[in-house]
């Protein structure tokens, strides 16, 4: 299942690769490594590169007709997604089957409690990844690496297909999720690029445990890169919470999605530091999936609740959703807006603030404050179909955190705070890097690079979905230009 956020959620972004400075403020003897400057949306999504193999004859699956001679599946990267799903588009196009039980069709059901969201499943196929980067974008017209590039390889494995055509404004949405990750570690690149042909993209690579560290090819083949700081995750299957019918028919693969905290579904790993949220004082912690394929984060009603903050009366899901305090009924000010798609089809917006912080405990002792954090209020609910049994989610750390984010209106944007991330699954570790500090670009040197972003309109899965601003001219208002919190093109500071 899609954990982190029940459907699966469309929706196009237009490339904003102009590479600005987050205040970054690290006060080592107090333990702890403060980040400033986070804004609610993230501006870009890891990536890799996939091919399917018959597993009956051995042979790379290529298309047909408008498909001829393509091979090449460029997909989402997405620990919050437990398998893997092809769009109908992607399925018909390379000719991938549809699999059935005793003459019946497989269906996948992920179930929540505002819907169900079905897809079909395909017959076994094995699955191998090959390094994603902008060099091989074929959303920018550059071509896929070759054949021999796709050496991690996992299954024979069934996968999910949709049942609906993409959107047309969009264009077909594949996911790569945990199956390609499992035993594996995966390695991010989000360094920034100042140059007008890379844009910055995240470069991704998929290795096995063990594999060295490369510090000589950083750029095209780093290894497994050594971080600064590591993270401990738990890994969570919600499979519990889905359904495979007919009764009896083999399903698409699912595996554990990475969750910083103690296990939600079970209690288990107890001992896995949990997230630790503040806001005016009071404190909350949760256990938070770690999702790469979401664009914004967010936290539950009940995190929520537990630092004061509501929805006012009649606003939550509404057209015109907006936080206030419990107990004083007062506005929160600094509000955002998202527009959400429910696992039925029908939208909704869900309002966003500020926390004071959002911290993370590291295995070296220290902790990781993103200050003055955004995130939106949602509650994700899942379903177990037998039982009945209901889980909410305390909570979805989103790649706004990790990548270079933006404004829900697009007027800022800042560069990530880290430099490398690494997903290490059979350690159950998540690895960081801080940023290491570049000189300001130049004024013509971004001039170039803003004429290179115009030209080039891509196609991005956002899990958190379109995103419009609170523009009443009120206290809620996403911060402008001139909130003097937000420091754009700054460069980032010296690591003492």
């Amino acid at each position: 299942m899609a954990a982190g956020q029940g459907a699966q959620r469309h929706a196009g972004w237009v490339a904003a690769a102009v590479s600005l400075a987050v205040a970054l403020a690290l006060e080592r003897g107090a333990g702890a490594v403060d980040i400033q400057g986070v804004l609610p949306a993230a501006a870009d999504y890891p990536q890799t590169h996939a091919l399917l193999i018959d597993p009956t004859t051995g042979a790379v699956v290529t298309g047909s007709g408008a498909y001829s001679g393509v091979y090449d599946i460029q997909g989402y990267l997405d620990t919050g997604t437990s398998g893997i799903l092809l769009s109908q588009e992607t399925q018909q196009g390379l000719g991938v089957g549809l699999d059935s039980y005793i003459g019946t069709p497989t269906t996948f059901n992920d179930y929540t409690v505002g819907g169900i969201d079905t897809y079909w499943v395909s017959p076994p196929y094995s699955v191998s990844t090959a390094p994603f980067s902008a060099d091989n974008d074929a959303y920018l017209g550059n071509p896929p690496p070759a054949t021999s590039a796709y050496t991690n390889t996992v299954g024979p494995l069934q996968m999910e297909i949709n049942q609906q055509a993409a959107n047309a404004a969009i264009g077909p949405i594949d996911i790569l999720g945990m199956p390609v990750m499992m035993n594996k570690v995966t390695v991010l690149d989000i360094r920034p690029d100042n140059s007008t042909t890379n844009l910055g993209e995240t470069k991704t690579y998929i290795y096995n445990p063990g594999t060295p560290y490369n510090p000589g090819t950083l750029d095209t083949n780093p290894g497994i890169v050594p971080t600064q700081y590591y993270v401990r995750l738990t890994y969570t299957s919600f499979s519990s919470f889905t359904r495979v019918s007919p009764s009896g028919a083999p399903g698409p693969q699912q595996d554990p999605n990475p969750v910083i905290g103690p296990n939600p579904v079970d209690g288990t790993s107890a001992s896995t530091p949990p997230v630790t949220i503040s806001f005016t004082g009071r404190t909350a912690t949760g256990s938070f999936l770690f999702d790469t394929g979401a664009q914004a984060s967010f936290i539950s009603t009940a995190e929520a609740a537990a630092l004061d903050v509501t929805y006012a009366s009649g606003t939550n899901a509404s057209g015109d959703p907006y936080l206030i305090t419990a107990d004083t009924q007062q506005t929160i000010p600094h509000q955002f807006v998202i527009s959400l798609v429910g696992a039925n089809g029908q939208s909704q917006e869900a309002a966003g603030f500020y926390l004071d912080s959002l911290a993370l405990q590291t295995t070296e002792g220290a902790t990781i404050r993103f200050l003055e954090a955004p995130v939106f209020v949602e509650d994700v609910t899942l379903q177990n179909p037998t039982t009945g049994q209901t889980l909410t989610l305390d909570g979805d750390l989103g790649m706004n955190f990790f990548e270079p984010s933006m404004d829900v209106n697009g007027a800022n944007a800042v560069t990530s705070p880290f430099d490398w991330l690494t997903i290490d699954e059979p350690g159950g570790m998540l690895g960081l890097t801080l940023a290491a500090p570049t000189p300001e670009p130049t004024t013509l040197g971004l001039l170039a690079l803003g004429a290179a972003t115009l030209l080039l309109t891509r196609r991005r899965r956002l899990k958190s979905k379109r995103q419009t601003p609170v523009d009443d001219g009120t206290a809620r208002c996403s911060p402008g230009a001139g909130d003097p919190r937000f420091l754009p093109e700054l460069p980032r500071p010296i690591e003492p």
